[in-house]
């Protein structure tokens, strides 16, 4: 495999792993032994890479030829495990059967094209996760099922709002606030004895637990930048969650 193909996969491999909410240390090993596999690993023969989660920059440096790098910038980021560990067994099937660019395109488009869950199971597991966490945190089986019912809508609201692509923390106070006033005036009709068990319930579908594990293994990892990005990101959200319900009850509190 020549540089410019080494470039071409290893940055494409790059980017879907952190497109899909792989930690920046995989993201960079993988790299690292994919271009060892090729004799691309030290001397004269490297290859130099530094990923953050909005960025990609990779160097390839072959003989005496200038070195080959190409940065791509990262706008869509999402958490879908499944297309990690199928890059990750891609990786390893690279690393021991060095197979030709075209077979490894060929992967890395059937990769892209896995099928996700489609949206009413999506939907359900929206409704579960809000159900059982307002049971968890002491409400009762009507707090459950309404929670549960706000957080499917929450998932429409997620998803329209996610289409102008908003930054993470309008997204999470303008969710919050949906929820937190659906759940004051469910309180206000009568149809609950208090909207605080329906309202964490339902905004656990928001949390940023996957940030907040991939911010401290990149902590662990010693990848310090990344991590305080990931760390900021966490916080928005938490932040944005916090601005949102408290803004919507003030206001119904008012009225």
């Amino acid at each position: 495999m020549t540089a410019k193909e080494l470039l071409q996969v290893t940055s494409r491999i790059g980017s879907m792993l952190i497109e899909y909410g792989a930690e920046i240390y995989r993201v960079e090993d993988s790299i690292n032994r994919i271009a060892a596999a090729y004799g691309f690993s030290d001397g004269a023969n490297r290859i130099e890479v530094f990923a953050i989660p909005t960025s990609l920059i990779i160097t390839v440096n072959e003989g005496d030829d200038p070195p080959l790098t190409q940065t791509r910038r990262i706008t869509n980021r999402g958490t879908n495990l499944d297309r990690v560990d199928k890059l990750n067994n891609l990786s390893r099937f690279i690393c021991t059967e060095k197979p030709d660019i075209s077979v490894i395109s060929k992967h890395l488009e059937e990769i892209s094209n896995r099928r996700v869950y489609n949206v009413f199971v999506q939907v359900l597991s929206y409704a579960v996760v809000g159900s059982v966490f307002t049971l968890f945190f002491g409400g009762g089986a009507v707090e459950a099922l309404f929670s549960g019912l706000i957080s499917m809508l929450l998932f429409s609201v997620s998803s329209f709002v996610n289409r102008v692509k908003p930054s993470v923390f309008f997204q999470s106070v303008i969710c919050s606030v949906v929820c937190a006033s659906l759940a004051v005036i469910i309180s206000r009709l009568g149809l609950t004895d208090g909207f605080d068990k329906v309202i964490i319930g339902a905004s656990m579908n928001l949390v940023p637990g996957i940030t907040l594990t991939n911010c401290m293994r990149d902590f662990i990892a010693g990848d310090f930048l990344a991590g305080l990005y990931t760390l900021i990101e966490a916080l928005l959200v938490a932040a944005g969650m916090a601005i949102g319900a408290a803004s919507a009850i003030a206001l119904f509190t008012m009225l």
